[in-house]
């Protein structure tokens, strides 16, 4: 495949430009330029590319899987990820990689799933040190198979699923749908639904379960006259996700602070007031209204505890329990409702 790198990149620049400022016609006739320096952005011989990549990767891998996997990673990244996980003696002739994959059964999802900061430390730390999101790679790809399904079959939903996807920073309306998601108008319906122990109260234990309220929780609460404690609460589902998180990140990273949790549950009447005084409140649907979304403060005790926070947001993303996005100062999570499988486990144990 030829590519004249630095003349493409000097036209991606120019590109960039040009759409910025609206001239479609230009760009395309750099896009022309470009295709004829730079096989990659020629869809054919990109496509092609692509095929001689996975074919290849397929026959020294031995998966489908983990060729899609190291299109990303890399296959010499992605061999040593999977010699780390499940060390064979690959000095004796007869054993090659595809020989142990077959052996030991290494699909992706066992891997990514079965490799944690405290189990399997050595892989887990190969795909740290690689510090992009090649390891959750393969879910997207899957997505995009998704989407043309979609695009194919039900072309309504695949329209529909673009419109709450694109709604907010992560996939948090297409965890809840504005349109079919109870929400708390006023303080009236919160002191109902905590009535009806559909909402739970934060426990105040950082020690054990390595997550601590932060004294902000509820400020705004005496200028509606309501006490903070009625803003200091989460569905089942999203509390049981929270203590997952807090004492997982407590048990691999060994931090004595816990974690800060700054925000939680939310009516219509105290999102409305936050936002005449906070530029990251959401300006319509807010899922703090739900019950089902939290923020934890971006201040950590180590570098150790971070890693492990985000290898957790990673994982439960992946599995389609979370979705998240990074604000300023706090990382704000909305729980999917499938977690109701963790509220046995995580609640009954707290």
């Amino acid at each position: 495949m030829e590519v004249d790198l630095k003349a493409s990149r000097l036209l991606t620049a120019q590109i960039a430009r040009l759409v910025e400022r609206g001239d479609v016609v230009a760009a395309e006739r750099l896009r022309e330029r470009r295709r004829a320096i730079d096989a990659r952005f020629d869809p054919a011989q990109a496509l092609a590319g692509t095929v001689r990549y996975l074919s290849s990767a397929r026959e020294r891998l031995g998966r489908d899987d983990l060729a899609v996997v190291s299109y990303h990673m890399g296959i010499g990244n992605l061999t040593n990820v999977l010699l780390a996980y499940a060390p064979g003696d690959l000095t004796v002739p007869d054993l090659a990689l595809p020989d142990l994959v077959g052996e030991e059964d290494l699909s992706w999802a066992r891997v990514f799933f079965d490799t944690t900061p405290d189990r399997n430390g050595g892989a887990d730390a190969l795909l740290a040190r690689l510090g992009d999101d090649s390891p959750t790679y393969y879910w997207r790809v899957l997505a995009a198979q998704e989407i043309m399904r979609l695009y194919r079959e039900d072309s309504e939903r695949l329209q529909e699923l673009d419109l709450l996807h694109a709604a907010k920073g992560s996939a948090e309306e297409a965890l809840h749908p504005p349109f079919e998601t109870e929400r708390f108008a006023d303080a009236t319906d919160l002191q109902e639904a905590w009535d009806e122990n559909v909402l739970q109260p934060l426990p105040d234990d950082p020690g054990r379960l390595g997550f601590a309220v932060h004294p902000s929780m509820g400020e705004l609460a005496p200028r509606l006259g309501q006490p903070r404690e009625l803003y200091r609460g989460l569905r089942a589902e999203a509390l049981a996700v929270l203590v997952f998180i807090g004492t997982r990140v407590q048990a691999i990273s060994a931090a004595n602070q816990p974690l800060e949790v700054t925000s939680s549950l939310r009516d219509d009447a105290y999102q409305e007031l936050l936002r005449t005084g906070n530029p990251e409140a959401a300006q319509g649907y807010s899922l703090h209204t739900t019950g089902f979304a939290f923020d934890i403060l971006r201040r950590y005790e180590s570098g150790a505890q971070a890693q492990a926070f985000q290898f957790l947001l990673d994982d439960l993303t992946a599995r389609n329990l979370i979705a998240w996005v990074r604000e300023p100062a706090a990382i704000h999570v909305t729980v999917s409702s499938e977690a109701e499988i963790l509220v046995p486990l995580m609640l009954e144990e707290s």
